[in-house]
């Protein structure tokens, strides 16, 4: 964050400047929404980062699955193969091998769901938790701007009422140089 030069400006009675003063808390102000801005962009950044690397992760965990489901399959064709040529001996045998491997499948493709659901659960938690911290700092910086605005309204309220009492001010001692002026004439002529 930029520093603000603290050094006061003073006007010619010698008190600080409202106006000065005014142009420093804005500036501060708009420094820190522009902090604000840049940790919500991270924020977002990072948000992103997890949610493609959480993608990535079950994509390569489905693909390595699969790949093992392939070659149990495989395996399996083999055996049913193997098993077939051995004709009446190998009947019941193939059949319960056969059973156990289907089974197998089926807890494996069970497994694979099982994983994906949690896989796609992650992401989204991780997508709901990055939304939902999104709305919040949206609406700290939505609050940060009301208060920004009130403050200048009143700064600008101080300024235009502190302008008013310098013409009120001058137009007094305009009007009595006038009047003294006009004494001395009197006296003088």
């Amino acid at each position: 964050m930029n520093e603000i030069a603290t050094t006061e400006v003073l006007t010619a009675d010698g008190k600080p400047d409202p106006l000065h003063e005014a142009q420093l808390e804005i500036r501060h102000l708009k420094d820190t929404i522009s902090a604000i801005r840049e940790e919500l962009e991270q924020h977002r950044f990072e948000s992103q980062k997890l949610v493609q690397k959480s993608t990535a992760d079950a994509h390569n965990e489905i693909v390595q699955l699969k790949e093992t489901a392939a070659a149990l399959r495989d395996e399996m064709e083999t055996l049913q193969f193997k098993k077939n040529e051995s004709v009446q001996q190998a009947v019941s045998a193939s059949a319960d091998e056969i059973t156990q491997l289907k089974d197998t499948a089926a807890a494996l493709r069970d497994q694979i769901e099982k994983v994906r659901f949690d896989k796609d659960e992650a992401v989204q938690q991780s997508v709901s938790s990055a939304s939902t911290e999104i709305v919040q700092l949206k609406e700290a910086i939505g609050t940060l701007r009301d208060e920004l605005d009130l403050i200048k309204f009143n700064y600008e309220d101080k300024i235009q009422t502190m302008e008013r009492a310098h013409r009120d001010e001058t137009t007094q001692l305009h009007d009595t140089i006038a009047v003294l002026r006009e004494k001395m004439e009197k006296v003088g002529g």
